[in-house]
């Protein structure tokens, strides 16, 4: 409220400013430790099979084992998992763009940064379903091998299990879907699509150049689009063809994105359900206090 004295007069207008409105910055809920790591663990498994098949459908061999080196898959994933869900909080919460110089710049790296920052982890639980094809040491170089595309993917993975998930499940009406889970599961289903789609060629990539290292990326690219080649009419056979082909409708391209729409809608499906379930605090509290 202002007061204003008019010339000549003795009296004094009020006037009203109206302060500036700031939208309130929009916070993340951090994913609860306990059902994070209770979905990561019943995933590992699903994952894990899923791998299987895709790997056998890209190398164009047998399925091998479904479930190879679970004693690192299950607590590498785990880690992976709350690592992409923590640090996706940390960063909505701690890191406000607009205050920055070039904030669109600052939004671009907060939407990577997950991804990119568990991509180390993730290459060692992709290194351990590679055992029976490629012998180097899963520690010091195996886990090394096809990072660059690994990384494109699990960008790709990290957003879609975070930012686009949550974007779908908040556009769907209450009036059309009004169980908040099943909205959970189909943001989680229809951004699964979309991620295992576009996640899928980086992939292929990242899985061939883990099972044959000694071959540039530019190689490996060529000889799968070259095998896909018979799937062409004979009319369309070429290598520009089968290389197009390659990249649009990718081999195993179902497999895979049935894989990511199963983990999206695990993980953010347990994750709901067990969102509220704390048993340290339940008994180092509720049951403490009892006694």
């Amino acid at each position: 409220m202002l007061k204003q004295t008019l010339p000549g007069t003795e009296m004094t207008q009020m006037t009203t400013s109206s302060p500036r409105y700031t939208a309130p910055k929009k916070t993340s809920n951090a994913s609860p430790l306990f059902a994070t790591t209770v979905a990561a663990t019943c995933e590992a498994f699903y994952r894990s099979a899923l791998n299987a098949y895709i790997n056998s459908a890209l190398l164009g061999q047998k399925v091998q084992r479904l479930f190879p080196d679970m004693h690192v898959q299950v607590p590498t994933r785990v880690v992976y998992i709350n690592g992409i869900k923590q640090s996706r909080a940390w960063l909505a919460n701690n890191v406000d763009p607009d205050t920055y110089a070039s904030p669109n710049a600052v939004r671009t790296g907060v939407l990577l940064a997950p991804g990119l920052l568990l991509t180390p982890v993730s290459s060692i639980l992709e290194a351990a379903n590679a055992g029976n094809k490629n012998p180097e040491p899963l520690v010091t170089k195996r886990w090394l091998r096809g990072i660059t595309a690994r990384a494109v993917r699990e960008i790709i993975f990290a957003c879609g299990v975070n930012q686009l998930s949550e974007a779908i499940e908040e556009s769907i009406p209450e009036e059309r879907i009004s169980s908040p889970l099943l909205r959970n599961s189909a943001g989680s289903l229809a951004s699964g699509v979309l991620a295992g789609y576009f996640s899928h060629v980086p992939h292929n990539m990242s899985a061939l150049k883990l099972h044959y290292p000694q071959k540039s990326y530019g190689t490996l690219f060529r000889e799968y689009a070259l095998q896909g080649m018979e799937r062409l009419p004979a009319s369309m056979r070429s290598e520009s063809m089968a290389m197009f082909t390659a990249l649009v409708f990718p081999r195993a391209l179902m497999f895979r994105t049935i894989q990511i729409m199963g983990t999206f809608t695990l993980l953010n499906g347990i994750i709901f359900m067990l969102k509220d379930v704390r048993p340290m605090e339940g008994w180092n509290g509720e049951k403490m206090k009892r006694n």
